[in-house]
């Protein structure tokens, strides 16, 4: 037993290494614009989107190779295989499509030449919008 726990936390603490040199190696040549977002309050059913943007800031051309969403409510539109050379800006659109009411955070990884790996997210609040005409309240009985 005291040799499964030994492994497994030598596993996790390699495996948190490569997370965190690899988040270091990818802010090193690519400058980011919205990895984060606050939607803050949107209507509950109604897509919202925002662009990411990130700028090659290294020496060496960079390729986009994938936008993977975090679930099925998310959308991201970009152009695979985009070469992004030095001193260029790439951009992927992120569409949420509403489904949550209440708070909510969501997630998109964005992926690199070179084993570049970035996460993004937004969040933001779902509102329930009442778009209708409201009746008028009557305050005495109809007469007939």
């Amino acid at each position: 037993m005291k040799k499964i726990i030994v492994i497994s936390g030598l596993f996790l603490a390699m495996f948190s290494s490569v997370s965190a040199q690899n988040t270091n190696a990818i802010d090193q040549v690519l400058k980011f614009k919205n990895e984060t977002y606050d939607f803050g309050k949107i209507s509950f059913g109604k897509p919202a989107s925002y662009v990411i943007e990130f700028t090659n800031i290294g020496k060496d051309t960079l390729t986009l190779l994938n936008a993977r969403p975090g679930c099925g409510c998310t959308t991201p539109n970009f152009k695979p295989n985009e070469k992004i050379a030095p001193g260029k800006t790439g951009q992927v659109q992120i569409t949420f499509n509403g489904s949550a009411m209440g708070n909510f955070t969501r997630a998109t990884t964005l992926d690199f030449s070179g084993g570049l790996v970035k996460q993004t997210q937004f969040s933001g609040e779902g509102v329930a919008i009442n778009n209708l005409p409201t009746a008028p309240i009557l305050t005495a009985p109809i007469k007939h």
